[in-house]
């Protein structure tokens, strides 16, 4: 994985769909089969989840109604596991 790459969301939280209870807002799983590049590893911001990247959908996230709090906007930390490199050429 190397910053500037492009992947797609596979999973969200290693599933493919949100729990019953799961509240609109934070329903990420919407987000699944979309694509985004990734823009920073939480290893080198010290995060404590060593295993998430940045990444920064192709799509508005707040459009589609989801919290987004990151400084980059379309941005979430997402796991290295939910994602799935896209061959660009």
């Amino acid at each position: 994985m190397e910053k500037g790459q492009k992947f797609e969301l596979k999973t969200f939280n290693g599933k493919t769909t949100a729990n019953k209870d799961c509240c609109k807002n934070e329903n990420y799983w919407q987000l699944i089969s979309t694509t985004g590049t990734l823009v920073n590893f939480a290893h080198e911001l010290n995060f404590p989840n060593e295993n998430r990247v940045l990444i920064q959908f192709d799509v508005d996230v707040k459009a589609k109604g989801l919290e987004c709090h990151n400084e980059i906007p379309n941005a979430l930390w997402i796991l290295t596991s939910d994602l799935s490199a896209i061959n660009i050429q």
